[in-house]
């Protein structure tokens, strides 16, 4: 039988449907004055499936090195490509002897993840192949196209936890790998050298051509990754200068060449040994989400039944219900994303590339609720105007286009200082959960919606 309740029960009931609680029962109708407006209730079931990551826009200007295997996702491995920049016009000041006394790479950071105490090697080599400044790169990029390890800069064992900086009071932890002495002699003659490079350090272009960059990854070691903030050589040597009396003298110095946003860095991820771990099934009860760059899940509505089943109907909430399980909540258990992006599944590529928001018609994000172990998707935008279109009373001119298929993706949040929203980007964090997926026995995922149609006025 269907109560009538006042408009602000329904608007408390509407609220509450937002919740993650299971069983939640929504529906009814209101009275607003003499018009009769009927509310029901509609459940949809899907389908879903887990994808693996073949790869994924990154542009995330932190640098993740390290390895780390879960018991439950396997490993990932993360490691990174990166040019330096030279100012424009670069020289060197006037050197004693043209000698470099010494030569450091430094990375910096603030977060790292897993075992503070595991303990890693950090090898540096020099490109062999320069990136272009003007291309995206991919999460899955092939090292050995740009790198053919034959030139060893320099390597360094660390422990992410102790690895106190004692440089600067920017950042709290540093990794400083010596880089071979006489790379930074030949580098420097170099710069000296008009005649066989008379443009090397000129401008950025001129000099990445000179200098390629530099590839970096761990060499020994598992239990922890980086979060590098900051990367810069630094080249140590004496050299002479005017004292406040004018006079000559011998002092100490150092020039440091940055990454900047002026290159580029490309972070690359993989998980060696993923599917041993995971086998991916359709008819699984279990879909999976696991970043960064591992698996994905696919989610396709029934577009037809719902322009058919709600023709006429006006939306009043859809929602779209992700529930996690199975947690791990063990020491070094990995833990579910802090928010992640269902979005049109032909958007993947260009919704990174674009430095977008959700739109909430094409694209919609949502936050880890701890206290329900879930995420909800408020969908009520895209399907009014799905069921709009579907009885052809969208306005002239819209350019709207109606998809089943979407993709869940963990994401980020870029924000500036004054915590306003700019983008999102691949969740380059790891984080790992496993939902229910459309064919689960109990708790499927499912789409479920509060529709109101107006009928005549009472009289």
């Amino acid at each position: 039988m269907r109560h009538f309740f006042q408009l602000v029960i329904l608007a408390l009931s509407l609220l509450g449907f937002c919740a993650c609680a299971d069983g939640d029962s929504i529906g009814g109708s209101i009275q607003p004055g003499i018009d009769v407006v009927q509310t029901d209730t509609a459940t949809f079931r899907l389908s879903s499936q887990t994808v693996l990551v073949d790869s994924i826009l990154q542009k995330n200007a932190v640098a993740v090195l390290g390895e780390y295997t879960d018991a439950r996702f396997g490993t990932t491995r993360a490691d990174f490509m990166a040019q330096l920049y030279c100012p424009p016009e670069f020289t060197f000041p006037e050197i004693p002897d043209n000698n470099i006394d010494s030569v450091f790479l430094y990375l910096y950071f603030d977060e790292y993840y897993g075992d503070k105490s595991s303990l890693l090697e950090a090898t540096v080599w020099q490109l062999t192949e320069s990136l272009d400044l003007d291309r995206a790169y991919y999460t899955n990029v092939n090292i050995d196209d740009y790198c053919d390890k034959q030139t060893k800069l320099g390597s360094a064992t660390f422990t992410p936890g102790s690895a106190d900086n004692r440089w600067t009071t920017q950042y709290k932890y540093c990794v400083r790998v010596p880089i071979d002495s006489l790379f930074g002699q030949q580098f420097y003659l170099d710069s000296q050298d008009r005649e066989n490079y008379p443009d090397a350090f000129s401008d950025v272009r001129h000099f990445i051509e000179y200098f390629k960059g530099l590839y970096v990854s761990t060499t020994y070691g598992n239990g922890a990754m980086v979060y590098v903030s900051h990367i810069e050589l630094e080249f140590c040597y004496d050299y002479r200068m005017k004292n406040a009396s004018g006079v000559m003298v011998d002092t100490t110095s150092a020039t440091y060449f940055p990454v900047t946003g002026e290159v580029k860095q490309v972070n690359r991820y993989t998980h060696p040994d993923l599917t041993a771990y995971l086998p991916v099934s359709d008819d699984d009860s279990l879909n999976y989400l696991f970043a960064p760059a591992g698996m994905f899940t696919k989610v396709s509505l029934p577009v037809n039944d719902i322009c058919s089943r709600l023709s006429r109907k006006n939306i009043n909430y859809a929602r779209l219900k992700v529930s996690a399980t199975e947690l791990d909540d063990s020491e070094w258990g990995m833990t579910p994303p802090t928010k992640l992006l269902l979005l049109r599944e032909e958007d993947i590529h260009t919704f990174f590339a674009d430095y977008s928001l959700s739109d909430d018609l094409y694209s919609f994000s949502a936050d880890y609720s701890t206290a329900d172990s879930c995420f909800v998707f408020d969908l009520s935008s895209y399907v009014q105007k799905l069921i709009r279109h579907g009885d052809g009373e969208l306005e002239t001119g819209s350019d709207f286009s109606p998809y089943a298929n979407m993709l869940l993706v963990p994401v980020t949040l870029i924000q500036n200082t004054d915590k306003t929203s700019l983008y999102l980007l691949p969740d380059y964090k790891p984080s790992a959960v496993k939902i229910r997926s459309a064919v689960h026995p109990r708790l499927p995922m499912k789409l479920e919606m509060v529709h109101s149609v107006k009928p005549s006025m009472v009289q």
